[in-house]
């Protein structure tokens, strides 16, 4: 049998000895070791090492093309799309982790380093230079990141564009939460100040904006939805005469129920006698003052009515914000935590618990009455 000695795959391969026998003792390279006194040495099939060879220069081949910007945002579309149609892991993934994923990947390539030429465009070495662009503390926007390029690599590796190497290199940078979560909630009070100043009409602020805000906050406040569940609610979801709304495809793609009670009820038939008449299913609305037309209302939208609020009433909360004051407050008041967690839609009591925050002062108050 023809062999090679470590020696002559260095010459041929144009690598030092050292590197040679680092893929040979890593079981990269295929070799037989011949013993001699006191050891042995490798030695080298022809055969299996002209294979090996055509194998690894396919493999750069084919790996070259993550070096090209314009091919890697090619299959970034459609991985997306497959991502849709759930062709990746089996079912089709939400609208809200697609426009997660899409921001991330944004942000991926917005810190990606602009010399670029040593690494591929999806790597380790550039995964840590965005993470190394980004607030230490900023815990949830490197998971997400790390979670939608760990999700686009799977797709490159069906499509034979990557190994599952790649994919052992990047879980060595899953990121870890050094910082505890930023968890904001309101108190009963704060939340009542909140609906206090939403029904204070300001200087030029249109009638129905004004009474959108209080609708929308009111929903998220007393029902404990989330801020997609709510911009997706339609007007057949809404049954005011059983006191009830109807959320469809929740997270998770779940559906579920929750109650209307008495001053949210008054505030959504307020609403609905101001709501503009429009074809659209939604029910709630926003009117583009520049067409002069409804739109359906969007996170976005609900996240910057929120901060403006927020902020001049002097309080830092957001949307999940006052989700997490529904709980608490519900919890407060004695509500039991099962009927909590169904009302916000988790499957873990654990999950509900977390979402409950009681301040040092209510614990203070609360134990000086017993």
């Amino acid at each position: 049998m023809d062999t090679l000695s470590i020696e002559e795959v260095a010459e041929d391969l144009k690598l030092s000895k050292r590197s040679v026998l680092r893929l040979a003792r890593n079981e990269k390279l295929p070799t037989l070791t011949k013993p001699f006194p006191g050891g042995f040495r490798y030695i080298i099939p022809l055969a299996l090492y002209l294979e090996w060879k055509k194998q690894s220069n396919g493999k750069k081949s084919q790996n070259s093309s993550l070096y090209d910007a314009s091919f890697v945002k090619e299959q970034q579309q459609e991985w997306l799309e497959w991502c849709k149609k759930g062709l990746l892991i089996g079912k089709p993934l939400s609208e809200t982790t697609i426009e997660l994923y899409i921001y991330c990947m944004g942000l991926y390539w917005k810190f990606l380093p602009k010399k670029n030429g040593q690494h591929s465009i999806i790597s380790k070495e550039n995964l840590r230079e965005v993470f190394g662009n980004l607030d230490a503390k900023s815990f949830s926007k490197k998971d997400n990141i790390y979670k939608a390029i760990r999700s686009f690599t799977k797709y490159l590796i069906a499509k034979n564009y990557a190994d599952n190497e790649l994919l052992n290199e990047l879980s060595t940078l899953k990121p870890r939460r050094f910082y505890p979560p930023k968890r904001t909630h309101l108190s009963i009070e704060g939340f009542e100040k909140l609906l206090e100043f939403a029904g204070n009409k300001r200087n030029g602020q249109r009638e129905y904006d004004r009474m959108l805000t209080i609708a929308t906050i009111s929903t998220i406040g007393f029902t404990g939805l989330r801020a997609s569940e709510l911009c997706n609610l339609r007007l057949q979801d809404l049954d005011l005469n059983n006191r009830r709304l109807f959320i469809y495809l929740g997270k998770g793609r779940k559906n579920r129920y929750v109650g209307i009670c008495n001053r949210l009820h008054e505030c959504l038939t307020k609403y609905l006698q101001v709501r503009p008449k429009t074809n659209l299913e939604n029910l709630f609305v926003s009117i583009d003052y520049q067409t002069k037309t409804p739109v359906a209302f969007n996170k976005s939208t609900l996240g910057k009515k929120i901060r403006r609020l927020a902020k001049r009433v002097g309080v830092e909360v957001s949307a999940h914000g006052l989700r997490r004051t529904f709980a608490t407050v519900a919890a407060n008041a004695g509500k039991p935590i099962n009927i909590i967690s169904l009302a916000l839609g988790h499957s873990d009591l654990k999950t509900t618990q977390g979402y409950l925050m009681t301040s040092q002062d209510e614990v203070i108050k609360e134990m000086q009455g017993w």
